[in-house]
């Protein structure tokens, strides 16, 4: 039988999302990771920044479809603002608003582009000394609106169809050196019927 004690420590940017702290000696963060899901996958690197209240990330990658030669080039970029809490409180908790546009895959004669709005939140409950190894369990909401664009060059037809719906997040950070290093795997689940869920995984370095 385990027993978690949560430690009084206080929380700097992005403890909701498990990942490396910003706000004491470090305000800028390097990222790579990937996703998987059922017949997709992906990778993408990023760049972080920000101080213990507002933090923000611009990133760029690339994901495959099962049965399509062409590959989806991404870009996205997130924001978000730590709500101030009393320092005894182990938690953080974080607004996040989130917008990404992706390119492909083309299936000739149709190219596609997609957008996506996001908007939620997310808590992470600080584990230890954020100075030697911890662990940061981090839950989330959020609300999507996704269009996808599609260009018929034979017809010379534009069309765009506008989904909407909402995404519940689960994971753990594990942070070493300081805070300053961290992995965070976790997996996103799309409330919609017969979506898989994703799995994701992130190393982040802040300096």
């Amino acid at each position: 039988m385990a027993i978690l004690v949560l430690s009084a420590a206080a929380a700097d940017a992005q403890t909701c999302m498990g990942g490396t702290e910003l706000g004491r000696s470090s305000h800028h963060r390097l990222l790579a990771g990937g996703t998987m899901a059922d017949g997709t996958d992906g990778a993408g690197a990023g760049y972080g920044f920000g101080s213990n209240t507002f933090f923000g990330n611009v990133g760029m990658g690339f994901n495959r479809f099962d049965g399509l030669s062409g590959k989806q080039f991404a870009v996205n970029t997130l924001f978000g603002t730590q709500i101030p809490l009393p320092d005894r409180l182990p938690i953080a908790v974080c607004p996040l608003g989130q917008f990404d546009v992706a390119f492909g895959p083309n299936v000739d004669p149709v190219s596609f582009r997609t957008h996506t709005f996001s908007g939620g939140g997310r808590i992470g409950w600080m584990t230890g000394n954020p100075d030697n190894f911890n662990v940061v369990p981090t839950a989330g909401f959020s609300f999507v609106r996704t269009g996808m664009y599609a260009s018929y060059s034979l017809l010379l037809v534009d069309q765009t169809l506008w989904d909407d719906y909402s995404i519940v997040h689960v994971g753990a950070g594990l942070r070493f050196n300081h805070s300053r290093m961290a992995v965070t795997p976790g997996l996103s689940f799309p409330m919609v019927d017969g979506a898989d869920p994703t799995f994701n995984v992130t190393f982040s370095s802040s300096f």
